[in-house]
């Protein structure tokens, strides 16, 4: 069934598509995820800069696109943005029902650091940043180049004969950075400007993905965002301003920053937002610049207990966690958001207890907690990419004990889509095909039927799933 999402948008770009080269942006998740995105809105501005192109968007609650109504089928590229495992499984569904296998497709994003799931149904993945080589890429399909040619260009991985790919990201980080975004009232963060401070992350998680990808660590520049807030704010008249880093607290130059966001907030009202926050390095300004704006809620990941935190490379102490909480309440936090996962290997029925005493301690101080844990996915590019996804009967029982301790204050996403997750996460071509297979076989996909079809093969799923493709094929990807 056709449907295009009927929301009121501001800043959205017109042309006549015409005799301009047609590219088609594909998020697949619903259209309030898809506008939460950053990089999702550098590049649409970014494509459309180009006035020989014109670049439009579709999202998974989307199958026509939001500016003109037009047809996927109906576009010269293709491309998709892969930001979570799951995502594969929707980008082959909507390459499958609308019959996209004779199109060029690209996939781009954070969970391409293991492409060769995607080589059974896209032609080319880029493998980086899209400020760096993407528009290269851009202009070697509108010449017709050979997929030869188009293989040298850095971060691209051509599915028909490319093995060993290389990152690609802009060494200084004062990219391009629109300051007056399309927008809506229908995203996470409400009516957003969006700027990304920093990339990469200074400190060295064993389990985490983000220090892999976005690495080496760069900030922004404070002119370039102090410009980009500046005309952003005033002319897109923007309700809330999202400022995002991996650390936030670690930007060179916040005080400056600070500063300039809390004059600009006297001269008109906006809300003041900060994804993310680690424990250990609080800034008071930021967080006095939060509340005056109208945010009261902040959200940290403590990842486990004490104990499990400091093997998996997460040194901040519980007394540190506490203190940090502390300060959230005097400076007039009201609602703290916890992210946790179980499952690690090494743990514990009693290091789940002891999560589950840090976050009653923190309710204490008079803070709402609202609380997220999900099973541990080991992650190709990381030192625990060889680890051990837990038994799903285990995780089961853990996440049975800690829902019984703590009721509604948790929300998890559940075993069965980490299961899912585990497999996609440290697949292979193999997994790719059968993805594939079962959607264009019974036009749904679910995880019976993947195990249907693995089991037909001889492969085992359970053992995809707990230690990942026995030919590790993302180590030929250099991040």
């Amino acid at each position: 069934m056709e449907s295009r999402v009927a929301v009121e948008e501001k800043l959205v770009v017109r042309k006549k598509f015409r005799d301009r080269f047609r590219v088609a942006l594909v998020y697949p998740n619903v259209y309030r995820v898809a506008m939460s995105n950053l990089g999702y809105r550098i590049l649409y501005h970014m494509l459309n800069n180009d006035d020989r192109i014109y670049c439009e968007r579709f999202t998974y609650d989307s199958s026509r696109s939001l500016e003109t109504g037009s047809d996927l089928r109906d576009f010269d590229l293709i491309m998709f943005s892969y930001q979570y495992e799951l995502d594969l499984v929707k980008i082959a569904e909507i390459i499958v029902r609308n019959g996209l296998f004779n199109k060029p497709k690209i996939v781009g994003g954070p969970c391409t650091y293991n492409p060769f799931l995607l080589k059974p149904f896209v032609e080319y993945v880029y493998i980086g940043e899209a400020e760096s080589k993407l528009q290269a890429f851009i202009e070697a399909i509108m010449e017709n180049r050979e997929d030869e040619e188009i293989a040298k260009i850095e971060g691209i991985y051509v599915s028909s004969i490319s093995s060993n790919v290389t990152k690609t990201y802009p060494h200084i980080l004062d990219t391009f950075l629109p300051s007056l975004q399309v927008s809506s009232n229908y995203t996470i963060f409400g009516d957003a400007l969006m700027v990304d401070v920093s990339r990469g992350c200074k400190w060295g998680c064993l389990f985490c993905l983000g220090r892999s990808i976005y690495s080496p660590y760069r900030e922004r520049s404070i002119d370039q965002l102090i410009q980009t807030i500046g005309e952003g704010m005033v002319k897109g008249g923007y309700s809330s301003l999202v400022m995002i880093a991996s650390d936030l607290n670690n930007y060179s130059n916040l005080d400056e920053l600070l500063e300039y966001v809390e004059k600009l907030m006297n001269y008109r009202k906006f809300k003041v937002i900060a994804p993310s926050l680690r424990a250990d390095i609080i800034n008071e300004k930021l967080l006095e610049v939060l509340v005056k704006s109208g945010e009261k809620t902040v959200t940290l990941a403590p990842e486990s207990s004490e104990e499990v935190r400091f093997r998996i490379g997460k040194k901040i102490r519980d007394e540190v966690l506490l203190e940090a909480c502390k300060i959230f309440k005097k400076t007039g936090i009201k609602k703290v958001k916890l992210y946790f996962m179980f499952g690690i290997p090494g743990e514990t029925i009693e290091d789940l207890k002891t999560i589950v005493k840090i976050i009653e301690e923190i309710s204490k101080l008079g803070l709402k907690v609202k609380v997220s844990a999900n099973p541990f996915i080991p992650k190709p590019h990381t030192p625990l990419q060889d680890a051990e996804f837990e038994d799903p009967r285990e995780l089961r029982e853990k996440l049975k004990f800690l829902k019984k301790k703590l009721g509604k204050v948790l929300t998890t996403d559940g075993v069965k889509q980490a299961y899912i997750q585990a497999i996609i996460s440290r697949g292979d071509e193999e997994i790719g095909k059968l993805i594939l297979e079962v959607l264009g076989k019974y036009g749904v996909f679910s995880l019976k039927l993947l195990r249907r079809e693995m089991e037909k093969i001889g492969l085992d799923i359970n053992e995809y799933a707990r230690w990942g493709s026995p030919e590790k094929p993302w180590k030929k990807i250099k991040l």
